[in-house]
């Protein structure tokens, strides 16, 4: 360890996902169900007008908070927001890594039901934070108010939900968000939202916490754009809060950012006129076709009612999932991710993402089903 970095970082890794998907790179013909990259080019008119923007020289810094336009427009959306309650961000993972430098202090708590998303904890501890965790796998994968009670302590400072979650695709019943809005209010907690993938739902209920008005000054809400419209790369993203925490959020990112880049907050102005229902119903089609073979192969799986990931159990092979994704890797060149790369450490889980088009799904469960007799 350098004598020049704080003492938390020694205590976090590079992401499980990426250490994993890193590890294909030298194998041949290798079918990838690693990544959270959806196959989808972005929507024509979106590329229209990030070349317009160039075109018009539009490649000067914004305000720090974004485009008044984009930032108007998303809030359109949101009954109980407006524009001076939004900052754009570089992606939603800066908006994530705006919200923890901004919110958690030494020795704070935060609470995270599990399985979850690897990048949040990393982040609460380089502030000196401890998370929490509720494992959702104990109840059905089913959030109970006894279970945030018995992590709750009076050093509890927020919550953090990812709805649809990563890596399950679990969706949050309206019973679930009952519970979390009275536990909220009652021991005055800040409830952080990633709803990154709510424009993929597949399930007859979903809600956006933002819905809830007696949440507004305890709320912030995580989006973006690189799920629902297939923009990883043009990194952007956008938070939602009440104006006095909004006025502290921006101060975080005007210092770590100064603003998202200009040609892709123009494009994100146009993807909100581009609709995805095709992408989405692409996607339930993929989520179906493997729901059916995994069943077939009588593999337990957590069925996703968003996102794209289907996440399977795999403990009665007896392999941890690291020894089990290394050997489907080496023996039938098919990569998913073990389930230990996640919140939660789910060591007999694994984690296929459905990113990918139709007949490479095919051909990867075709392996899949050999690696499994095989095995």
């Amino acid at each position: 360890m350098s004598k020049f970095t704080k003492d938390e970082i020694e205590n976090i890794e590079i992401s499980g996902i990426r250490k994993f998907n890193q590890k294909t790179n030298n194998i041949s013909n290798v079918i990838k169900l690693t990544l959270g990259e959806l196959d989808f080019e972005v929507d024509p008119a979106i590329k229209k007008a990030i070349k317009k923007a160039l075109d018009n020289n539009q490649t000067n810094y914004t305000t720090n908070a974004g485009l008044k336009s984009l930032r108007s427009k998303i809030t359109h959306d949101y009954d109980n927001y407006d524009e001076t309650e939004c900052i754009i961000t570089v992606g939603s993972t800066e908006g994530i890594s705006t919200t923890i430098r901004s919110v958690v202090s030494p020795g704070d708590e935060v609470i995270i039901p599990t399985p979850g998303y690897v990048g949040y904890k990393p982040l609460i501890t380089l502030e000196g934070g401890i998370v929490k965790e509720i494992n959702l796998l104990k109840t059905n994968n089913t959030l109970t108010m006894k279970q945030l009670m018995d992590v709750y302590s009076n050093k509890t400072k927020a919550l953090i939900i990812t709805n649809p979650n990563n890596p399950t695709g679990k969706v949050y019943s309206e019973k679930e968000m009952e519970i979390i809005k009275e536990f909220v209010l009652k021991y005055n907690v800040l409830l952080i939202v990633d709803e990154i993938y709510s424009d993929i739902v597949f399930s007859d209920y979903y809600t956006s916490f933002a819905s809830y008005t007696s949440l507004k000054h305890q709320l912030i809400i995580l989006n973006g754009f690189s799920k629902s419209h297939a923009m990883t790369g043009l990194r952007i993203g956008y938070l939602l809060s009440a104006k006095e925490l909004v006025s502290q959020l921006l101060k975080t990112h005007q210092y770590s950012v100064t603003s998202a880049t200009s040609i892709s907050q123009y494009g994100a102005l146009k993807a909100l006129d581009v609709d995805n229902n095709i992408m989405v119903e692409t996607l339930k089609k993929r989520r179906d076709f493997l729901i059916s073979r995994l069943t077939e192969l009588k593999l337990p799986f957590i069925s996703p009612d968003g996102a794209f990931y289907i996440f399977v159990d795999i403990s009665k092979f007896g392999l941890t999932s690291e020894e089990f994704c290394d050997k489907l890797l080496m023996h039938q060149q098919v990569a998913v991710i073990p389930g230990k790369a996640f919140l939660g450490k789910n060591d007999h889980y694994i984690r296929l993402s459905y990113a990918t088009n139709l007949k490479t799904l095919k051909e990867a469960m075709e392996k899949f089903s050999t690696f499994i007799r095989n095995i």
